[in-house]
């Protein structure tokens, strides 16, 4: 037992000096890497630096009636300005359509950049590794997981003590320690470096204070990652950058339009005794920005004018038609086959892009072999392209495997010495854990050799590549463009605007009351009687007449009267000058009663007109309304009545008081009744009706009845009388060719018989006497009907002569009779 605690002493002593020869070791490093820290640090301090983003605050808001809101933004800038400018994804596409950027101290506005509308696996498909947003456990993760994924980076690392050093990554490298066998092992990481004369070295990361970035591609793939991240975690904001260059202060303006709530208006109505009304008007505001408006200069306009939402921040592409090359254009480079006993080898090429068509580098590809099973792995390059080569003829399996999309799988790849196989990678945005498989075909691809197509132009000998080259956009909006501009601009539209002429602040997600009207008007205490809403009582109201300058858009009102509440009311839009009926409460001091009077069930006709054959008697249907008013209080009452306007009917001025004024929809009567009296309106409405008389089918007894109306005069009715002799006379006519034709038809049946008796009796002897006696028979039929002919003949044309002579008397039969003004005299 002695030796055994003896040799677990000398172990322990041992491993205390092992660990402080190691701690020396470092410790003489130290020095030499500090100095390469700082000399690094010195060199990346500009790139490393933080964006200085300036700012622009709110100073004009303007509401629109419509929804629509004008933001204006003014502030002070010096140097190179870049102003960050938040909005919600649904104001993005307003903004666009309606920004303006104006810098007013010459500088040059340069460009309007935002975070791209694509989504974030998407986005996080183009950076090199993936950081879950909680790390950790036995597998670990944290600091350790990103630097793991930072391999090869250069780094400056910096520890709790104060040691510091420069290096590369070469991998993080995981220890087990157990201080008692019985607890759990410990898990612990430590970063191993390499510095550029060669040393290696290693930090345990739980000593690590600080890991700063020194490539500055590793720097700005850690940044894209964390924006990317923050776009998701907040996928209803989106950041507008506008830029511009300048030097000095100077003045910069930023305006646009976004949707915002419609502003309100409510009102305040004082009656004094005499029941002149005093005016106040409010206006509610919602500030439902990210922004406070501070002491902002505010406008509220009345109107709509034309507003719309146009999708223009995601990218649109336009169709365009795939043309296969000719045939015979698509040549391939002639290879033979090796002599015999020589193994030959393939290659496989490839290039893997996004669904959008841009590439993925940095993309896993593992290619293997169906026969053998043998694998090769590689990864795509900048330009997305991938190449394997000596790989013996077979097929072959390629995965693509890309973080934020889904596994790219192609089986049946076949490779042969001949030419290099291509794979062509789509990748579809999702997980690794989803597959997306496709079949090899035979179509020959073409390598592109990491070539992008818009630098194919500087293979030709001589080809350089220009630093800048002026766009199309350029040269318009130069002075030297050729193109001149003459535009004239005028108002459009019927708009109002509320200028508020104090500064206003409303914070956000607030909403505030602000004044906007307050003034003495005309208008007087009235009541509103309408039938269909109330049958006996009207409403109390007033009528207010808008003596200000201003356009008073809808809204409530509420009526104070008599230092009491009186009730509340709805205003639809009043101009100046304008006029309103408003009503709030309910009259109990006004009775109204309704009585309607019965119609005439045969009303005489005003107009009698004759013309082509047909009489017209026009006459009026006639509806009587009493209104009966009755004001049951000891003060004088002014009393409107609104009857309905009905389509055609009319109001007879005779028997019907002139109307105070007419709406769309109703005629508008002023009565007024003094404390206790009772008074009536008389309301007649007159509708024209038309009774018509086919002249040509006239009888006696509507010819005494036109007589008895004095519709016809005596010329007329014997002209009437006329017509009805032409009738009876054609009637006849016709009645007589009828009867003969009837005749002859019935001779025409009996010769019919008569002519077959004869055929049947010819077969026999003794019917000579019976054949002589049809045969006379028929001889005097035949007789009979040539004299029917000539009397049908004469009678038809009869008939002819007398309808031409009834048409021409309807035809020329015509009269025009007033009525209403031969029984005025």
């Amino acid at each position: 037992m002695k030796v055994k605690l003896l040799l677990l002493f000398m172990l322990s002593l041992s491993l205390s000096a092992q660990a402080k020869t190691t701690r020396a070791v470092r410790h003489a490093r130290a020095p030499l890497s500090a100095t390469a820290a700082a000399s690094a640090a010195d060199r990346l301090a500009d790139a490393s630096a933080p964006r200085a983003s300036q700012t622009l605050p709110i100073r004009r808001v303007i509401l629109y009636s419509n929804g629509v809101a004008y933001i204006e933004r003014r502030g002070t800038v010096s140097g190179h300005a870049e102003i960050d400018l938040s909005f919600k994804q649904s104001q993005v596409d307003d903004v666009l359509k309606s920004m303006v950027v104006l810098d007013l101290g010459q500088g040059r506005i340069g460009a309007v950049s935002y975070n791209s509308s694509a989504p974030t696996a998407a986005r996080m498909a183009d950076i090199p590794f993936s950081i879950a947003a909680a790390t950790g456990g036995p597998s670990g993760g944290g600091l350790a997981g990103v630097l793991g994924q930072l391999q090869g980076a250069r780094v400056a690392v910096t520890t709790a003590a104060g040691r510091t050093a420069v290096g590369s990554i070469l991998t993080v490298e995981e220890r087990h320690a157990q201080v008692d066998q019985s607890e759990t092992p410990v898990v612990k990481h430590a970063l191993v470096i390499a510095s550029d004369a060669g040393e290696l070295s290693s930090f345990d990361l739980s000593e690590v204070r600080a890991v700063k970035l020194l490539d500055e591609g590793a720097r700005r793939d850690v940044g894209e990652f964390a924006a990317a991240t923050a776009s998701a975690r907040r996928r209803d904001a989106k950041t507008i950058t506008v830029t511009s260059d300048g030097e000095g202060a100077r003045e910069m303006v930023v305006s646009y339009t976004v949707a915002a709530p419609i502003w309100k208006t409510t009102y305040r109505v004082v009656l004094d005794d005499a029941g002149k009304p005093f005016f106040q008007g409010w206006a509610i505001v919602d500030n439902v920005s990210e922004e406070d408006w501070t002491n902002v200069r505010l406008s509220l306009i009345s109107g709509t004018p034309v507003s719309f939402i146009q999708p223009i921040q995601k990218p649109f592409y336009r169709y365009r038609p795939v043309i296969p090359m000719p045939e015979d254009l698509q040549l391939s480079p002639q290879t033979y086959e090796p002599e015999t006993g020589e193994v030959g080898t393939g290659a496989i090429t490839g290039r893997v892009v996004d669904p959008n068509g841009a590439v993925v580098p940095g993309a896993s590809v593992t290619i293997r072999n169906d026969a053998t099973g043998q694998q090769y792995t590689t990864t795509t390059n900048s330009e997305g392209v991938f190449r394997t080569q000596t790989l013996a003829a077979g097929d072959y399996t390629v995965t693509v495997d890309a973080t934020g999309f889904k596994r790219f799988v192609m089986t049946g790849l076949s490779v042969s010495p001949a030419r290099p196989s291509h794979v062509s990678a789509r990748l579809e945005v999702g997980t690794v854990s989803e597959t997306v498989s496709v079949t090899a075909d035979s179509a020959e691809s073409t390598a592109i050799n990491g070539r992008q197509v818009n630098e194919l132009s500087l293979l030709a000998p001589g080809a350089v590549q220009s630093d800048h080259m002026e766009s199309i956009g350029e040269a318009l909006t130069s002075g030297d463009s050729g193109i001149e501009a003459d535009t004239e601009a005028s108002e459009v539209g019927d708009l109002f605007e509320y200028q508020i002429a104090h500064p206003v602040t409303v914070q956000r997600d607030r909403s505030a009351l602000i004044p906007i009207v307050q003034t003495r008007m005309e208008g007087t205490r009235v009541s509103v009687f309408r039938e269909s809403e109330r049958r006996s009582r009207p409403m109390s109201g007033m009528l207010l007449k808008n003596t200000s300058p201003l356009t008073l858009e809808g809204g409530a009102i509420t009526v104070i009267d008599g230092d009491a509440y009186a009730g509340e009311a709805l205003l639809e839009r009043l101009k100046p000058s304008e006029q309103r009926l408003v009503s709030f409460a309910l009259d109990l001091g006004t009775l109204v009663t309704v009585r309607e009077d019965e119609n005439e069930d045969d009303p005489p006709a005003f107009f009698v007109r004759i013309q082509n054959g047909t009489l017209s008697a026009s006459y009026y249907n006639r509806e009587k309304k009493v209104y009966t008013l009755t004001n049951q209080t000891d003060r004088p009452r002014t009393v409107f009545i609104e009857h309905p306007v009905r389509g055609d009917w009319q109001l007879d001025d005779k028997e019907t008081p002139a109307p105070e004024g007419k709406t769309r929809s109703f005629y508008r009567f002023r009565v007024e009744l003094k404390p206790h009296e009772t008074a009536t309106l008389p309301v007649v409405e007159r509708e024209e009706g038309t009774q018509t008389y086919a002249l040509s089918s006239v009888t006696p007894d509507q010819i005494q009845l036109f007589v008895a109306r004095r519709y016809i005069d005596e010329p007329t009715r014997a002209a009437l009388q006329n017509i009805l002799d032409l009738k009876a006379r054609l009637a006849a006519a016709n009645s007589r060719v009828v009867a003969i034709a009837a005749e002859m038809a019935e001779i025409a049946a009996d010769q019919k018989r008569l002519r077959d008796n004869i055929e049947a009796l010819t077969k026999t002897v003794e019917a000579r006497q019976l054949i002589a006696r049809y045969v006379q028979k028929a001889d005097q039929q035949e007789t009979r009907l040539e004299q029917l002919s000539k009397d049908k003949q004469a009678a038809v044309e009869e008939a002819t002569r007398l309808q031409t002579q009834l048409d021409a008397a309807l035809r020329t039969l015509a009269l025009e009779r007033n009525l209403a003004e031969e029984r005025q005299k």
